[in-house]
Formats: C-alpha cells, structure tokens, sequence
C-alpha cells in the first residue's frame, strides 16, 4: 500500500463507510419489503397486498412464489419495522453527511 495523506487516507475511508452504509440501508429497506405487502411472523397480514393475492389464488401450493414470501416475512429478522427503521436511518445519516460535505464545500 502507497502511504497517503490523512486528508485522502480519511476522504477514501469515508467513501468507503458511506457505501457499507448505503448497502445496509438498502438491505435493511428492501427485506421489510415482504412485511410492508403483509407478510408477517403471524401470517398474512389482513386487508394487506398479501391478503388480496392469497384470496385470488386460493390455496397455496408449498414451493410457490406465495409460499417463500410468507416463510421470509414470517423468520426474517430484518423483515419487521425495525429492519425498515434500521435502513432508513444509515440511509438518512449518509445523505445528511453528504448534504454537509456539499453545504461547506
């Protein structure tokens, strides 16, 4: 490794934290998604998305797109509101970061 200034040392390692945290964020956001359409550790969630898929399908076949939706909502740690918090927290510290950065530019 090239020994670099601590102003680019800490700009390249910033970059890189930035980045960890935006792909937290989105991972966090994106495994509530199955929650936030219904389906939840307790079943499909009344009146939800879910719910309206399940009664126009019927019975669900085990191995369906249905059935690996619900088994994800119902054992996904991260599929629960605080997953959705999580990620929208990490999401929101690196765009106020950023914003600062450009603000004092």
């Amino acid at each position: 490794t090239v020994d670099l200034p601590k102003k680019q040392w800490y700009q390249r390692r910033v970059r890189e934290t930035d980045k960890a945290a935006t792909a937290a964020g989105v991972v966090g956001i994106a495994s509530s998604a199955p929650w936030m359409a219904g389906f939840t550790n307790s079943g499909v969630a009344a009146w939800s998305l879910a719910a309206g898929f399940q009664s126009g399908i019927g019975s669900v076949a085990a191995g369906s797109w249905f059935a690996t939706l619900q088994s994800i909502g119902a054992t996904t740690l991260m599929g629960t509101p605080a997953g959705l918090a999580a990620g929208g927290v990490l999401l929101t510290g690196v765009a106020v970061r950023y914003g600062v950065n450009q603000y004092w530019k």
